[in-house]
Parts: structure tokens; C-alpha cells; sequence
């Protein structure tokens, strides 16, 4: 047999030695996705800030993955891919982005996009979209789904030189997919996180234990957010509340002025705004001071 006939496939790559490439215009996004990459076991993550950047850095690092927004300047998602195409560049590329160009795939019918990621994505929707594509030896270091928001085992990462945990966070909503997507932002970006379906199961949480911080949805069955919050005045538990709820409540907090949360943030909200928020009401209740997380900008 002539073995130089069948030449042997090269050697798939680890996870830890793929190289990925992320591209976003938002620097609140790139940064986070680089940072969740990384923790998704995938240590050799590339950023660029639009798609003229991309194509400098394609030419510069060869590449095993690239993930694109669309809409950017200069170069947009799809020109980008178009251009590797043309040169013969056979990475994979995800495309993410809040509005995928149908027409514009249309008219480019022959282009390769090996993965669509609407935004907005779970960490777990990306983790199981770039893992087939790369096919890595081994699998990412998250590999299921409730990894980053399970409840009994909330993250405990430390930013340099602390030794105190970072705030904890109970997120209250009884739309799950609401509720996942907080849970999984705010676990990547650092914080302790456990959630409730509802009202009352927010309550039993905080009468078990110890919280910095509140985020609550208002209208939920068994307990409103605003009953929590009474629950808690009447307790006199002195936990700042931020209520995230799509029509805010401010007829029954104007009755009730001792309820006004220490932030209302309406649905839908931009990720961005809500750890903005968080950062602004743990810094003024003296909660965060040497236990700030990495800015970790807008995700999905």
C-alpha cells in the first residue's frame, strides 16, 4: 500500500490551542465575549473592533474560528466573510447579530456561513454552536447549560488580590428566559448569582441567605416584586432593590414612597444598562469598594 496516497487529516486542536477571533464594533460586547471565551476554556482569543480591523488581523494570525457582527463600519460582517471567501479563507464564521441579513444572504447565495447566533444568546448557545465547528479534541471547561446559573453553585471567582467574594446577586423574575439571560450576564461578569422563579420563591431565598443586591421583576405570580419589597420594609431588611420590570410601577411606588426601589430599569433594557445600573447601585450603597468585577461590557 502507498501510504502518500492517503495522507493522514492534520491533528484537531485542543480547545486551549484553537485560535478565535471576535469581532464587534461595541467594545462592551467584544470585551465580554473575549472574556467568556476565555472561561469557556479557549485561551487564544483575538479581538477587533470592526471589520477592516478583522481583515488586518486575518492577514496576520491564522485564525481557526471567527465570530462577526454585521452591522459595523467601515467593513460589515457579511463583507467580511465575502472577502475571505473570495481569497480562498475557509475558517468557520459565526455570524451573530440582532438582525440577521436575510436579503443580503440572499443575494450571496454561493458564501458560507457556517453558524447563525441571533442576538440575543445564552453562553450556553454559544459554547455548543463554536464547539462542532472547531472540533476540538476536548470539550470546552463549561460544557452544560446550567454551568452559569446554577443556583447551589454560584461562582466564586476573585479579582486580583481580594479575599472576599464578589457581591451577591438574587434575580427575581418568573419569565425563564428573561431570568436566564440575567443570570447568565451577570455570572460572566463576575458576581455571585442565584435566582427565583417568582415573588415567593425570592423570598424563602432571602430569608436563607445573605444578598447585596436585588433584581426583581414586578408582576409574577404568588408575590409581586413590590410585595417582596414590603416583605423586605417590614422586615427591615435593608437590601438595595433594583426593579426591572416592563411597566413600571410608579402609581403604587408614588402611595407608597418607602417601595421606591433604588433603581427602575423598563423592559426590554440593553445588558449594558443593566450592569451599569448594578455597579452604580452597589457603589452607592458601599457594597462594591475593592470588589468591583472587570468591566465587562454588553453580552448577546
Amino acid at each position: 500500500m502507498n501510504f502518500t496516497e492517503s495522507p493522514l487529516p492534520a491533528p484537531r486542536p485542543t480547545a486551549s490551542a484553537a485560535r478565535i477571533l471576535v469581532v464587534d464594533d461595541e467594545s462592551y460586547i467584544r470585551e465580554l465575549m473575549v472574556k467568556t471565551l476565555s472561561r469557556l476554556g479557549y485561551e487564544k482569543v483575538g479581538a477587533a473592533g470592526d471589520g477592516a480591523e478583522a481583515w488586518d488581523a486575518l492577514h496576520a494570525v491564522n485564525y481557526d474560528l471567527v465570530i462577526t457582527d454585521h452591522k459595523m463600519p467601515k467593513v460589515t460582517g457579511l463583507e467580511l466573510i465575502l472577502r475571505m471567501r473570495s481569497l480562498g479563507m475557509s475558517q468557520p464564521v459565526v455570524l451573530m447579530s440582532g438582525t440577521i441579513p436575510t436579503e443580503e444572504l440572499n443575494r450571496h447565495p454561493n458564501v458560507r456561513v457556517d453558524a447563525m447566533l441571533p442576538k440575543p444568546f445564552t453562553v450556553a448557545e454559544l459554547a455548543s454552536t463554536i464547539g462542532p465547528l472547531l472540533r476540538t479534541t476536548d470539550s470546552p471547561v463549561v460544557a452544560d447549560e446550567n454551568q452559569f446559573s446554577r443556583a447551589q453553585q454560584p461562582a466564586t471567582a476573585l479579582t486580583r488580590g481580594q479575599e472576599k467574594p464578589l457581591p451577591r446577586i438574587l434575580v427575581v423574575d418568573d419569565e425563564q428566559t428573561s431570568r436566564q439571560l440575567q443570570v447568565d450576564l451577570l455570572t460572566a461578569s463576575g458576581y455571585q448569582v442565584e435566582a427565583a422563579c417568582d415573588g415567593a420563591a425570592g423570598w424563602e431565598a432571602l430569608r436563607s441567605h445573605d444578598f447585596d443586591l436585588i433584581i426583581t421583576d414586578n408582576h409574577m405570580p404568588k408575590m409581586t416584586g413590590l410585595e417582596l419589597m414590603e416583605n423586605l420594609h417590614l422586615s427591615r431588611m435593608t437590601i438595595p432593590v433594583i426593579m426591572a420590570t416592563g411597566r413600571l410601577p410608579t402609581e403604587e411606588v408614588a402611595r407608597k414612597p418607602w417601595l421606591k426601589p433604588e433603581a427602575l430599569l423598563q423592559k426590554p433594557f440593553a445588558n449594558r444598562d443593566l450592569l451599569e445600573t448594578i455597579r452604580n447601585v452597589l457603589g452607592s450603597a458601599g457594597r462594591q469598594e475593592n470588589q468591583q468585577p472587570a468591566s465587562l461590557p454588553k453580552f448577546f
